[in-house]
């Protein structure tokens, strides 16, 4: 299809409504074609990349229910309705690390699954780190774990490291974070 005509939303049901984001069932005319989608509706995501002066990287392992085990991934979270993304990157890490950033550095946004899913990250290097206090929810449990920058590389290369946003955002901020962080001897996590 050539034509610059947008498709047309011709009717939108709500079908859940849950904690964190909606579902809907979407039916949409694209020029002769009428077709519906299931569309998950999810006011975005924050996630961060702390890369602290020692030359390692905060992040935080947990179990992930729809994956049926623990992953390694960097601290993120979803945004409030109407915050700004960079709001959203620094509260999340303060509330999940117990870190406040000097400088927060926009790395990339993307979609994380269009086909169905609205939701958009925006993925941020956070340096210049001062600790403060940590302040989970209740129901966040988590392991934050600090390893050397080089060691997450070579954790994504080997699987070891397998979350989406993780892999894009460490290999996003690998240009930025210099040569000395991206070699070193690290030990086993």
């Amino acid at each position: 299809m050539t034509s610059t005509e947008h498709p047309q939303i011709l009717k939108s049901v709500e079908i859940f409504r849950g904690r964190v984001f909606e579902v809907t069932l979407d039916t949409i005319r694209e020029g002769d074609t009428t077709y519906e989608r299931e569309v998950v509706h999810h006011p975005g995501s924050a996630v961060i990349i702390p890369i602290f002066d020692d030359g390692t990287i905060a992040l935080v392992r947990q179990y992930r229910h729809p994956a049926v085990r623990y992953l390694l991934e960097a601290p993120a979270g979803t945004l409030e309705r109407g915050e700004a993304p960079e709001e959203g990157a620094a509260r999340e890490l303060e509330e999940e690390l117990g870190f406040v950033a000097g400088r927060l550095e926009k790395l990339t946004e993307f979609f994380v699954s269009p086909g169905f899913c609205e939701e958009k990250m925006w993925v941020y290097l956070a340096t210049e780190m001062t600790q403060t206090e940590q302040r989970l929810e209740d129901d966040e449990i988590v392991e934050v774990v600090r390893i050397p920058f080089s060691q997450a590389l070579s954790m994504i290369t080997t699987g070891e490291i397998d979350d989406a946003k993780t892999i894009i955002g460490v290999m996003l901020a690998a240009p930025r974070v210099g040569p000395s962080m991206l070699e070193a001897d690290y030990p086993a996590v």
